[in-house]
């Protein structure tokens, strides 16, 4: 990162943005939002600010009161950090200081949902990377493919992590998924698609 390049904003934490949605009636986790994000701008896909915003509404199943002309104060602050989210979360994908990081729980939250958070969060990011419109014909290399099919496993993370090695075990797994999600970034992601103007 040369003197002139920024760092990438902070991500918000999964507890505030967590507190935001819910109120909102959003069924799916902040976690798994953040991996089907993090999955579509891996496989190249740049969306549009509106485009964005029906996506993340839809994935979470929220029904908006725009129709009737009233945003409240909450649903209004919600959807702003949604809009933030994606700008933050494609700076730090783009970032050269390797700072990206997966929107999880605090280290001091219970284990089981720490780790039902990064199995969502894996699951978001394979519905988001599979729907991103990659060619057909993209090569993967091994370590691509292996790093996808480990996501698909670490689904399932909570059935199978020994408690007594847990916190150690979830944070090297934690560290591999980012470093994965770099690699395919940096395979599948840097060329964006021509969609029109991306949203930054």
């Amino acid at each position: 990162m040369s003197a002139t390049d920024k760092a990438p904003e902070a991500l918000i934490s999964f507890e505030e943005l967590n507190h935001l949605l819910v109120p909102l009636g959003a069924l799916n986790s902040p976690s798994e939002l953040h991996g089907m994000l993090c999955g579509k701008l891996t496989g190249g896909q740049r969306l549009e600010a509106d485009q964005w915003m029906e996506e993340a509404l839809v994935f979470l199943d929220v029904i908006t009161s725009e129709e009737e002309g009233v945003v409240g104060d909450d649903e209004d602050r919600g959807q702003t950090e949604l809009a933030r989210l994606y700008t933050v979360v494609l700076s730090q994908l783009e970032d050269s200081e390797f700072g990206f990081q997966l929107l999880l729980p605090q280290d001091d939250a219970e284990m089981d949902l720490r780790t039902r958070a990064l199995g969502e969060w894996c699951h978001g990011f394979l519905s988001g990377f599979g729907s991103a419109g990659l060619d057909p014909s993209a090569k993967f290399s091994a370590e691509a493919a292996d790093a996808l099919r480990d996501m698909a496993a670490i689904v399932s993370i909570g059935d199978g992590m020994d408690e007594d090695d847990a916190e150690a075990d979830f944070t090297e797994i934690v560290e591999y998924v980012r470093l994965a999600v770099m690699t395919l970034f940096s395979d599948f992601g840097t060329g964006p698609k021509d969609e029109g103007p991306t949203l930054h």
